[in-house]
Parts: structure tokens; sequence; C-alpha cells
């Protein structure tokens, strides 16, 4: 029992161990809001919102998925896109993301087919896409979904 349950200490140690965050940003742009636990943002920046959540979905199983997260323990990012083969995480991520996003020009004011609209067009989303869901937070707390 006793030589069980110290195999069962160990092998949960290394199990948590081994969940490191492989999408965890080391260098976020300078120009990033960071989003914290009081929904205000720390600095204003070039970057129109503090979290960003794109899926596209395709039939055959392919997708776009965009994941980017800034927040004062640290930033995250995924990029995924099946139709072109790219899958990138963390910094390599960032570096692709970072200048699509800084040529977005929308804000939590915008109609939402504008929103849409940038975001497709940005990332070169195709016709005959299943659905798309987007999900953005924006540097003071306001949260919103698009979807089409």
């Amino acid at each position: 029992m006793k030589g069980t349950m110290l195999t069962l200490v160990f092998s949960s140690f290394f199990l948590l161990a081994g969940c490191n965050d492989k999408e965890e940003v080391k260098n976020p742009p300078e120009t990033a809001p960071v989003e914290n636990t009081n929904n205000e943002n720390s600095q204003q920046g070039a970057l129109p919102f503090t979290h960003f959540d794109l899926d596209v979905d395709y039939k055959d199983i392919k997708s776009i998925d965009v994941d980017y997260e800034n927040e004062k323990d640290g930033a995250e990012a995924k990029y995924q896109d099946d139709l072109n083969g790219q899958n990138l995480l963390s910094d390599e991520a960032m570096d692709k993301l970072t200048p699509i996003f800084e040529g977005f020009n929308f804000n939590e004011n915008s109609e939402g087919e504008e929103v849409i609209k940038q975001v497709k067009d940005a990332f070169s989303v195709e016709e005959g896409y299943q659905e798309l869901e987007l999900e953005i937070t924006y540097p003071d707390g306001v949260e919103k979904e698009y979807r089409e």
C-alpha cells in the first residue's frame, strides 16, 4: 500500500510537471494592452483587445483557430490554419499575429458586420465555411461575441 501511494505521488508530480503551457508568449508586443482581474486595462496600445478567439470551421474537419490572450501573468498565442498547413504556438504565433492585429481598426462600438469583415479579410477566410465564431475582450473589459 505504501509503495502504491509513493508511486501515485511521483506519477502525479511528473504529470503536473509535463503540463507546461506551450502557448505562452515570452515576448508579447509592447503595444499590447493587458487584461487584469479588475477589468481595467494596464496600458492602451495598438492592439484593440486583450483577448481574441477565432474559430472558423470548414467541412472535412478543417479549421482556422486563433487564440490570443494577454493577462497580468503573461500572454498566450496560438495560430492554426489547416487550409494552409500552419500550426504555430507561443512566440512564433505572436510574430504571425501581431501585424494582423495591429491592422485592425475596430473597437467595442463597431458594427458586428465590420468586425467580421476585417477579421475574414485579415485571415483570408475562404467562403464555404460552416461556422465562424469570434470572441473578443476589449481593453476596457467589454466582451463581445460575433457569429456567422
